[in-house]
C-alpha cells in the first residue's frame, strides 16, 4: 500500500496506542502530526522521534476544546498542505461505579473522549471534502459494547463514539470521506504480559501493533468501499463464551446430528 503523499493527525499521540499508531504510519511513509494534552510526554514523544522530523510533529494541545482541535488540524494543514486520515485516538478513563462517580469526572470523559472526536472532525472535514477523500478512524473499544462494574463512564462514551461514527458516515459518504471505528479489546500496554487470556480464543492479548495494522488498513484504498462500521479487535474475546476444558464430550451416535 502506497501511504508515500499522505497525512494524518493522531490525537492522544504522545503515548500508548496513539505513540504506537504514528510510529506506524510514519514507517509508511505518512507525515503525521501527534496531538496530546500532555507536556511531558510530548516532549518524550518528540525526542523518540527526531529522526522522523522531516515528517512527523508533535503539538501539545486539548483536543476537547475548539482551540485545541483547531491547532492540531492547522499544523498538519500548514506543515504538510493537507490531511488524509484523521484518527481520533485521545481518552481519559475515570474508574467508579455510577453511583459513586463524580459528575464533573463524567463530564470530563465525554469532553475528551466523545466531544474531542467531534471537534476535530469538524475541522478535518472540510479539507477532505476539497480533496474529495480522506479517512476518519475513531479508536472506541469493546467496552461500548461489554461493560465492566467501575468503568461505566468510560464504556458509555465508547459506546457514543461509536454512533457517532455511524453518524459521521452517513454525513461524510458523499464526498468520498469514510468514517470508522475500533474497538479494541486487551491491549498489551495496559496490561503487562497481556494479563490473563484464558478467555480469549487466539491465546494471547492484543498488542498495539494489532491496533496501527487496522488503523493503517482503513486508511488505505483497500477500505473505500468500508465506512460506519465497528471493527471489534479483540482475539474473538466477545465472540461468544468459551467452555471450560479443551475437549467437549460428544453424546452417543444416535443417527443424527445434535
Amino acid at each position: 500500500m502506497e501511504n508515500s503523499r499522505q497525512v494524518a493527525v493522531v490525537t492522544g499521540g504522545a503515548s500508548g496506542i496513539g505513540l504506537g499508531i504514528v510510529r506506524r504510519l510514519s514507517e509508511r511513509g505518512m507525515a503525521v502530526v501527534a496531538a496530546d494534552w500532555n507536556a511531558a510526554a510530548c516532549a518524550d514523544a518528540a525526542a523518540s522521534l527526531d529522526g522522523d522530523r522531516d515528517r512527523t510533529a508533535v503539538v501539545e494541545a486539548d483536543v476537547g476544546t475548539e482551540a485545541g482541535a483547531a491547532e492540531a488540524v492547522e499544523t498538519a494543514v500548514t506543515r504538510f498542505g493537507r490531511i488524509d486520515l484523521l484518527c481520533n485516538n485521545a481518552a481519559i478513563h475515570p474508574i467508579a461505579t455510577v453511583e459513586e462517580m463524580d459528575v464533573t469526572a463524567w463530564n470530563e470523559a465525554f469532553r475528551v473522549n466523545v466531544t474531542g472526536a467531534l471537534l476535530c472532525s469538524r475541522r478535518v472535514l472540510p479539507h477532505m471534502k476539497k480533496q474529495g477523500a480522506g479517512s476518519i478512524v475513531n479508536i472506541g473499544s469493546v467496552s461500548g459494547v461489554a461493560p465492566y462494574v467501575g468503568g461505566g463512564a468510560y464504556a458509555v462514551t465508547k459506546a457514543a463514539l461509536a454512533m457517532l461514527t455511524r453518524v459521521l458516515a452517513l454525513e461524510a459518504g458523499p464526498s468520498g470521506i469514510t468514517v470508522n471505528c475500533i474497538a479494541p479489546g486487551s491491549i498489551q500496554h495496559r496490561t503487562p504480559g497481556g494479563g490473563n487470556t484464558s478467555h480469549i480464543p487466539v491465546g494471547r492479548g492484543g498488542t498495539i501493533d494489532d491496533v496501527a495494522s487496522l488503523v493503517l488498513y482503513l486508511a488505505s484504498a483497500e477500505a473505500r468501499y468500508m465506512t460506519g462500521a465497528t471493527l471489534v479487535l479483540d482475539g474473538g474475546a466477545t465472540a461468544g463464551r468459551k467452555r471450560a476444558g479443551a475437549a467437549v464430550e460428544r453424546l452417543p451416535d444416535q443417527g443424527g446430528e445434535r
